[in-house]
């Protein structure tokens, strides 16, 4: 229980060392800084469920009282991270979006300007081709503006679906190693009521199949996301 809080406190100190290398570079950290903290929280809250479970299966124990206090102090850890996180990659958004918007009107007040110095006295003698080119001015500076602002929902998704499959992989791993438990504690039994040691062996022999079969589908899993992240990038 000692070594699965130390792992804790460990998590804490990382999750927090991201969370302010990000605050102090909201407009410039890169979007892998904000994959990385994502997954450290999901990490950490994993690690406050199974600190949990040790700690309502040693109720009794004396020193319950203690492991109990750190428990709370994980879970306020917790809460206070998603929520610095959450407010963090909002404030993130908005200065992208004010960035953008700048940028737009600024482009749009330079094309303008460069409209009416490039046709100087013909764009006053026809003010219906000096309306037509700022339209067309316009519509490309939004279009612009729309295709970032996709992008950027894009780039939102995509670390949902990360974090959503760093999950999955995690949940993977614990099940397969139930699964191993139970197959080594049923092998036993199996010994233990006399089956001959063929059947045992034809048994191990399927049990590699799946070990081979659970492998091949996860590298099939990582081979999906790295299309997703082509795709997306």
């Amino acid at each position: 229980m000692n070594s699965l809080y130390n792992h804790g406190i460990k998590q804490t100190q990382l999750i927090s060392k991201d969370l302010s290398s990000f605050e102090g570079n909201l407009s410039t950290s890169p979007l892998s800084l904000q994959g990385s903290i994502s997954t450290s929280i999901t990490a950490f809250r994993k690690t406050i469920k199974e600190y949990g479970d040790l700690v309502n299966q040693n109720i009794k124990d004396e020193s319950n009282a203690k492991h109990e206090q750190r428990l709370t102090k994980f879970q306020s850890d917790l809460q206070d991270f998603s929520a610095k996180f959450d407010s963090l990659r909002k404030q993130r958004d908005n200065l992208t979006h004010e960035a953008n918007k700048q940028e737009l009107l600024g482009r749009r007040h330079g094309g303008v300007g460069g409209v009416g110095d490039s046709q100087g006295a013909s764009s006053s003698d026809n003010p219906f081709a000096q309306s037509q080119q700022q339209q067309q001015q316009l519509s490309y500076s939004e279009g612009l503006y729309n295709e970032r602002m996709s992008l950027s929902r894009g780039t939102q998704q995509l670390d949902h679906i990360l974090e959503m499959g760093q999950q999955t992989f995690e949940d993977i791993v614990e099940q397969n190693d139930i699964l191993r438990k139970l197959g080594a504690k049923f092998e036993e039994s199996l010994v233990t009521l006399g089956v001959s040691q063929g059947t045992i062996k034809r048994i191990e022999k399927r049990a590699k199949q799946d070990k081979w079969l659970f492998w091949g589908c996860v590298i099939l899993m990582f081979v999906c996301f790295w299309y997703i992240l082509r795709v997306f990038r």
